[in-house]
């Protein structure tokens, strides 16, 4: 089994725990790499789920589940989000209490089919850009925002690189376009290796890295940012950075 630390293994226990009655043995069976896994949700509805999707929900205060939809509550609201195996809205309702956006524009490159958009909506956000390159997620988007009522989310259909082509706005004309922002989170399969020595004007940002970061946090303490990393597995994990931009 792949190294977890301690810190953060309490946190997956915790988050298992919040949506599965048999939430050890859905751990324990997603170690085993078991095909299917028996899971009883903690509003007694039983699936049958793969190690992927029990993952994807893990943390959710599911109501109702199904093929297509995932319904569960989150701060005594119901919200329902189409498309779910797409994304991964259990970490985005889970791990992203690591920044305060309250009363803050959010910048969310990788916005997937909306989730962490409408948790940045929920958790006070002022304001946020959403930006996602994939169509079919870009589509589950616009209607998760509309039938949950987000109306504060501005939706970017297009990736983050360096110059703008029809499915690439690049990071410049993106803060020209649509910034200021008060913090970003981005989570992009990559892209931020690429936008990352270009990103100066963001006080706080929130990064997920894979692999390796170095790359990344190397270019970020060369536009002045503090770095702190957070290891969620051995090779996986977050960047916080911050930036003083009065100084």
């Amino acid at each position: 089994m792949e190294y977890v630390p301690p810190k953060r293994m309490l946190e997956l226990i915790k988050e298992y725990s919040t949506t599965f009655k048999n939430w050890y043995s859905v751990m324990l069976n997603i170690y085993l790499h078991k095909e299917k896994i028996k899971c009883i949700l903690r509003n007694g509805q039983v699936v049958n789920l793969t190690p992927k999707e029990a993952v994807l929900l893990a943390g959710l205060r599911i109501t109702k589940l199904d093929h297509e939809t995932v319904s569960f509550v989150f701060n005594d609201r119901e919200i329902t989000l189409k498309g779910w195996k797409l994304s991964y809205p259990g970490d985005s309702f889970s791990d992203y209490w690591r920044i305060n956006v309250r009363g803050k524009r959010v910048l969310d490159i990788g916005a997937g089919i909306g989730d962490s958009s409408i948790y940045f909506s929920l958790a006070g956000a002022k304001e946020v850009v959403a930006v996602e390159i994939d169509k079919k997620k870009i589509e589950l988007m616009r209607e998760n925002l509309r039938i949950n009522n987000i109306q504060n989310v501005i939706v970017v259909d297009r990736g983050v690189g360096i110059e703008d082509n029809e499915n690439i706005i690049s990071y410049s004309n993106l803060i020209r376009n649509y910034g200021p922002f008060d913090i970003a989170k981005i989570d992009c399969d990559g892209c931020e290796r690429i936008i990352a020595p270009y990103i100066k004007e963001i006080p706080e940002l929130l990064i997920e890295w894979d692999n390796n970061y170095k790359d990344v946090s190397n270019s970020l303490k060369a536009n002045g940012y503090k770095i702190r990393v957070e290891y969620t597995l051995k090779n996986l994990g977050f960047i916080y950075a911050k930036k003083n931009l009065l100084t």
